[in-house]
């Protein structure tokens, strides 16, 4: 390369290491919202056709067969992209570490690379002396460097590898907080408009709508959609929920009993997908 000192040859084949080691650490990060939105799919789809309106078009209609054997493969690639995932990051903090120590040991670098037969000196008694080098007195070479030239390189590159596992694990811890905190506000909902429901029966003993309950007939928030109809409660999921898919719904329903003596009833129904059912494994017991 004319123009180019060895240093200034390894410095630029390290910056090119960390581009590709960055466009490896690019396609992590959009392979990793790529599959949530698969997964999130995935699980729309499967609920769809887990019903009955949906198990009678997937025995009826091609095209629903088609879709719903489409869904299972996609379902059955999952795994493999969660383990792309993984060689995508080693692969780039590979990249990364190799970069940072070419970056900053140009001169050990370009003798690696020479000692490798990636790269050769020009021509010239000092360049054929130094060619004659094999891979190991390199490496012995680069062992006696003093240990305060490695340990910026090595610190940066630890920064680097700690700080994406944190972002990852706080992405997570935040996405789990968000979902009990939606869980939590919808059942605080399920709980008062039971407890307004026995006050308004304690009253009139007769069930109560959303008008003389004194409630909103309808609410959204960002996690659910509650309405109130005649005696019932319900709340529907508008995003995922971990895995339990959107359009999952929770409801309470008021009736009364008995002839002579009539008394509220309230009977409690939560999603029948286990994945659910998990979320709110107490919903049947609110309110007693």
């Amino acid at each position: 390369m004319n123009g180019l000192t060895p240093v200034r040859t390894a410095r630029l084949i390290a910056s090119m290491i960390a581009l590709v080691g960055m466009v490896f650490l690019f396609l992590e990060r959009l392979l990793s919202a790529v599959l949530v939105m698969a997964a999130d799919g995935v699980k729309l789809g499967l609920a769809r056709y887990n019903n009955f309106t949906g198990r009678f078009a997937s025995q009826n209609f091609a095209e629903d067969r088609q879709l719903l054997k489409l869904l299972k493969e996609v379902q059955d690639l999952l795994p493999n992209a969660e383990s792309a995932l993984t060689v995508f990051m080693v692969i780039a903090i590979v990249l990364l570490v190799i970069a940072v120590l070419g970056l900053a040991l140009p001169k050990q670098f370009v003798h690696v690379l020479v000692a490798l037969k990636l790269l050769k000196w020009e021509t010239g008694e000092a360049a054929s002396e130094e060619s004659d080098e094999s891979l190991r007195e390199v490496l012995a070479k680069v062992g006696n460097i003093p240990l305060k030239k490695i340990a910026l390189p090595c610190a940066v590159v630890l920064g680097i590898v700690i700080a994406v596992f944190a972002v990852r694990s706080c992405h997570e811890t935040v996405k789990a907080a968000s979902v009990s905190d939606s869980i939590a506000e919808m059942q605080q909902k399920a709980v008062e408009y039971m407890e307004a429901q026995k006050a308004f029966y304690a009253k009139s003993k007769v069930v109560g709508n959303a008008a003389a309950l004194q409630i909103p007939d309808t609410l959204s928030t960002s996690a659910f959609e509650y309405k109130v109809t005649g005696g019932r409660f319900t709340a529907v999921s508008k995003v995922p929920l971990e895995n339990c898919p959107a359009g999952s719904k929770w409801s309470v329903s008021a009736s009364t009993k008995g002839f002579f003596e009539k008394e509220l009833v309230l009977y409690r129904s939560a999603p029948k997908d286990s994945a659910c059912a998990k979320l709110t494994p107490d919903f049947k017991k609110l309110g007693r």
